[in-house]
């Protein structure tokens, strides 16, 4: 009779083990990795929201000058007439601060040198492999500037030092047939070839343009 009831009473533990607890066991280990999965990306969480918190703080302290030099450097529109206007300033500071402009009123058509035949259009991508295309607009900026070498060279070291990101694909020069020339500084036309950039945000919001 005890041999019995200990056989029955084993096969009630066997019974309750694989029907309840057994279940139960793996109901608690899959809870146990729910909760361990959900500690990690609360984890995550916290650390994504404190470098939000720490970007924001950065962005804030930049100043309202400082911030429009950033889109001077790199804008979020091609800006065609900007562009043209702004390299026509840098011409003209430079001829005013070297005195040169008496020299081009007696030896070029106008009297004035300026930003001649400009042409602006929008590239392909950008080469450099570092930079997601999807996001960085690259545009071609062709003109031509008539100058003495001395003053060219002047001119492109403004270019250079300017805020806006520029790269120079080609120069091209020809001489300047005019009478009137100083044969010991002589006139020409450079035909410049150079490629600027800009972010592919629209212009209400962060969003990128796709």
């Amino acid at each position: 009779m005890k041999s019995i009831i200990s056989i029955i009473l084993v096969l009630a533990a066997a019974l309750l083990f694989f029907f309840f607890t057994k279940p139960k066991l793996a109901e608690l280990r899959a809870s146990q990795l729910e909760v361990s999965q959900l500690d990690i990306a609360e984890n995550a969480a916290k650390k994504l929201e404190a470098r939000i918190v720490n970007l924001q703080a950065i962005y804030n302290s930049i100043s309202a000058t400082d911030n429009a030099k950033i889109l001077t450097m790199l804008p979020n529109s091609v800006e065609n007439v900007k562009l043209i206007i702004d390299f026509d300033k840098i011409l003209q500071a430079m001829v005013e601060e070297r005195g040169t402009g008496p020299l081009y009123a007696r030896t070029i058509a106008g009297g004035k040198v300026s930003i001649e035949n400009p042409k602006v259009s929008q590239a392909g991508t950008v080469a450099d492999g570092n930079f997601d295309a999807s996001k960085l607009g690259v545009v071609t900026f062709n003109f031509a500037v008539t100058l003495t070498y001395g003053d060219f060279l002047e001119f492109l070291r403004r270019i250079e030092h300017s805020t806006r990101i520029l790269d120079v694909d080609s120069i091209s020069f020809s001489a300047v047939p005019v009478g009137n020339q100083n044969t010991n500084d002589p006139i020409y036309t450079f035909d410049v070839g150079l490629k600027t950039y800009w972010l592919k945000y629209t212009n209400d919001s962060n969003t990128i343009i796709n």
